[in-house]
C-alpha cells in the first residue's frame, strides 16, 4: 500500500474494523496523510507441522495464512512454544528452504524449549570417547577451549553445527550438533566442567 498523497510506503495503522475484509485506517509517516484501505483477509489453512525435541517428534496442526512466506532458520510459535523451521516439504514432495503456505504440505521444526542436547566425542588415537551434554541454549563452544567431561580433559579441535563443519570459531550449543575433541595436555587447564552435563548413556 501506498499513501495516495506522495506515493510513500512508510504507513500506520491507526484504526482497523471488520473479521473477513478489514476496513484499515492508514496514517502516512512521511506527510501526515490520513486515508482508508479495504483488504481482504485470506482464509488460514491448516498445514502439518512435525516438531522434533532430541530424539522425539510430535505431529500436529497448524493454522496459517496461504500466502505467509516461511523460511528455514525463521522461528514460529506452536501452542505457546517457541520452534524454528529446520526444513520445509512443498506438495511436489521436494524440499525447499521458502516457500508459501499455500505450496506446503509439511512443516519441519525443532523445539527451542530447555536445553540444548549436543554430542561431545573425543579421539583418543583412533579410540573414540562419545557422550551427550544438555546445556543451556546459548553456550558457547569454542574452538581451542579446553573442557572438562568426567575423567576426560580435552581441547575443541573442530565443530558440526546444524549447517556446516567448522574448524575456528565458536557456535551456540542450539545450533551445534557434535563437538569434536582431543586429549588436552597434562599441564592444560580446563575452562569448563561438562561433567554434570552428561546425559548417563552413551552415544
Amino acid at each position: 500500500m501506498k499513501c495516495p498523497v506522495c506515493d510513500s510506503e512508510s504507513l500506520e495503522i491507526i484504526k482497523t474494523k471488520g473479521k473477513n475484509t478489514k476496513e484499515v485506517l492508514l496514517k502516512c509517516n512521511e506527510c501526515g496523510n490520513t486515508f482508508k484501505e479495504t483488504i481482504n483477509i485470506p482464509k488460514m489453512v491448516d498445514r502439518r507441522i512435525i516438531i522434533s525435541k532430541f530424539e522425539e517428534s510430535e505431529k500436529k496442526q497448524v493454522k496459517l495464512y496461504p500466502d505467509e512466506i516461511l523460511e528455514v532458520g525463521e522461528v514460529l510459535e506452536v501452542d505457546g512454544e517457541e520452534v524454528e523451521i529446520t526444513s520445509l516439504e512443498n506438495i511436489r514432495g521436494g524440499r525447499v528452504s521458502k516457500s508459501t503456505v499455500l505450496e506446503l504440505e509439511t512443516i519441519w521444526v525443532s523445539s527451542r524449549a530447555g536445553p540444548a542436547r549436543v554430542g561431545i566425542s573425543i579421539d583418543y588415537g583412533g579410540r573414540i570417547f562419545s557422550k551427550k551434554v544438555e546445556v543451556e541454549r546459548d553456550f558457547l563452544f569454542t574452538v581451542g577451549d579446553v573442557m572438562k567431561m568426567g575423567r576426560a580433559v580435552f581441547r575443541i579441535k573442530s565443530m558440526k553445527t546444524v549447517t556446516h563443519k567448522i574448524r575456528k570459531g565458536s557456535a551456540q550449543a542450539e545450533e551445534t550438533k557434535r563437538v569434536y575433541g582431543r586429549p588436552a595436555e597434562s599441564k592444560d587447564k580446563y575452562q569448563y566442567d561438562l561433567t554434570s552435563k552428561v546425559i548417563e548413556r552413551e552415544v
